[in-house]
C-alpha cells in the first residue's frame, strides 16, 4: 500500500514538474545571440527592468509566466532580460555598451539607456520589439499584462 502511495507521488510530482518547466521563459542571453541568430532568424524581445521595481517583479511572476503567452514567445521570438543596472559590458549588434556610474553604487547601463528612453525618460518596465531583421519595431512602457502582449502577435 505504501509503495502505491509512493509511485502516485512521485508520478504526480513528475507531471507537476513537466507543466511548471512547459512554462518557463526561455530567455536567450547576450552572449549567445549572435549564435542563435544564425541558426535561425527570429524578432527579438528585450525586457529592460531594475531588481527593485515592483512592477517588473510583477512581470516576471505573472505575465512572462502566462502559459500562451510563454508558449508563443518561446516558439517565435528571442526573449533577453537586460537588468538596467546590470554592471557587465554588453555586446548588441557588434557594438559593446557598458555600465555609466551615476553615484555612489548608483547607475545605468547604457544599451538599457539607448532601448528604453523614450521621450527622454528611461522607464521601467520598458518592453522592446525588434523584427527579424534587427530592426527596432516598438518601445512599450510600463507594466504589460499577457493578453497586452499576445494582441501585438494576432
Amino acid at each position: 500500500m505504501k509503495k502505491g502511495i509512493l509511485i502516485l507521488i512521485f508520478a504526480w510530482f513528475g507531471l507537476y514538474t513537466t507543466q511548471v518547466e512547459a512554462q518557463t521563459l526561455q530567455w536567450t542571453s547576450f552572449e549567445h545571440l549572435n549564435d542563435s541568430l544564425r541558426k535561425e532568424r527570429r524578432p527579438l524581445l528585450i525586457f529592460i527592468h531594475t531588481d527593485w521595481c515592483k512592477y517588473c517583479k510583477m512581470m516576471e511572476l505573472k505575465t512572462f509566466t502566462e502559459p500562451e503567452l510563454v508558449k508563443v514567445l518561446n516558439a517565435q521570438f528571442y526573449c533577453l532580460d537586460l537588468n538596467a543596472e546590470d554592471t557587465r559590458t554588453i555586446l548588441f549588434l557588434n557594438k559593446k555598451y557598458k555600465f555609466k556610474p551615476t553615484g555612489v553604487n548608483t547607475g545605468v547601463h547604457e544599451l538599457a539607456e539607448l532601448l528604453g528612453t523614450d521621450k527622454g525618460r528611461l522607464t521601467y518596465p520598458t518592453t522592446v520589439f525588434f523584427d527579424q531583421h534587427l530592426q527596432l519595431q516598438n518601445r512599450m512602457v510600463g507594466a504589460l499584462e499577457a493578453k497586452q502582449l499576445q494582441q501585438l502577435f494576432e
